[in-house]
């Protein structure tokens, strides 16, 4: 991902832009020539992504038998689980967030606003995630 395009979907994220301001930002350093290139790039349209896949493919330590996660999260879950976080007493996420930053974790679910999540899924459909081990292999991606 570019960082012109990263720097837009991080003000999308913060509020700093709406989504239509986001969407033409994007359109207009989508016809833009790439530097490292020297000619038009025309980004692939994907499509929204629909799912987030998580697979895990390790050996058990004491049979040394495979075993093999697969989990498939409906990207819909977000915005669902977005929409539930308003029904979360104030105090109760005051205290989630405190939890949360005692471990390290700077997550606020005050900053999350329903106009972040579409960009939020669109730079998922950038996301790939592989990890090979000795005796695992991990991929995180989005279809």
């Amino acid at each position: 991902m570019s960082t012109e395009r990263t720097k837009i979907l991080n003000m999308l994220v913060e509020g700093k832009i709406t989504v239509e301001e986001a969407e033409k930002l994007l359109d207009a350093i989508g016809e833009m020539p790439d530097n490292n290139v020297g000619t038009a790039f025309q980004p692939e349209k994907k499509g929204i992504p629909k799912y987030l896949r998580v697979i895990v493919d390790d050996r058990d330590s004491k049979t040394g038998k495979p075993e093999r996660v697969n989990i498939r999260v409906p990207i819909q879950l977000l915005r669902a689980g977005l929409k539930l976080t308003s029904l979360i007493p104030d105090h109760a996420r005051d205290k989630m967030h405190a939890a949360l930053n005692e471990k390290g974790v700077n997550l606020d679910l005050n900053d999350f606003k329903p106009e972040s999540l579409d960009g939020i899924i669109e730079a998922l459909q950038d996301l790939t995630v592989d990890i090979d081990g000795e005796d695992e292999k991990v991929r995180i991606f989005c279809e």
